[in-house]
C-alpha cells in the first residue's frame, strides 16, 4: 500500500470515528459515510463498491446505507442506461439546512416549555427564574448558531452561482 492510500485509509477510519463519536452513528454507516467523503473525487461509489470495501454483508451495508439517506448524510443519483445508484455525501447546504431545521425545532420546543414555566410556575419563583433564565440563554445561543449557519447558506448559494 502506497503512503497515499494508507493517509486515505487513516482518514476513513477517522471520520467513521468521529460520526460514530458525535453523530452516533453505527460503526459501518460512519465508515461509509468515510468512504463517501474520501471517494467524492470518484463522482461517488456504488452498492457493490461498498460492499467491495468490506466493512459488513450486503444486508448491513444496505441497512445502512438506507440510514444514512433517512438522517440526509448522504443522497444519490443514477446515470442514464444504468441501473446502479452512486452514492455521495449530501452537500455542504444540505447538511446546513438539516442544521437549520433541527435548531428550529428545537426553539418551538423550548418556547412551548417557557411557556408552560411562566404559565404553570413551579412554588419556588426562584426556581422557575433559574429554568426560564437558561432557557433563555440557550435560545440565544440556538438563535446566534442560527445566524452563522444563513450566513452561511448565502455564501453558499453565491459561491454556486459563479461557477
Amino acid at each position: 500500500m502506497n503512503k497515499q492510500q494508507e493517509e486515505k485509509e487513516e482518514l476513513i477510519e477517522l471520520f467513521g470515528i468521529h460520526f460514530e463519536t458525535y453523530y452516533h452513528l453505527p460503526p459501518c454507516a460512519a465508515r461509509i459515510l468515510g468512504l463517501l467523503i474520501m471517494n467524492v473525487r470518484d463522482k461517488g461509489m456504488t452498492f457493490e463498491e461498498l460492499v467491495d470495501q468490506g466493512c459488513a454483508s450486503k444486508s448491513t451495508i444496505s441497512t445502512n446505507i438506507n440510514l444514512l439517506l433517512k438522517l440526509g448524510k448522504i443522497s444519490y443519483y443514477t446515470k442514464t442506461g444504468d441501473r446502479k445508484k452512486y452514492f455521495m455525501p449530501s452537500p455542504p447546504n444540505e447538511r446546513i439546512q438539516n442544521h437549520l431545521k433541527f435548531i428550529e425545532s428545537e426553539k418551538n420546543m423550548l418556547n412551548r416549555v417557557k411557556s408552560y414555566e411562566l404559565t404553570y410556575p413551579a412554588e419556588d419563583k426562584a426556581h422557575t427564574a433559574f429554568v426560564v433564565n437558561a432557557l433563555n440563554t440557550y435560545m440565544n445561543y440556538l438563535s446566534k448558531f442560527e445566524s452563522i449557519l444563513t450566513e452561511c447558506m448565502k455564501e453558499e448559494s453565491l459561491s454556486k452561482d459563479e461557477f
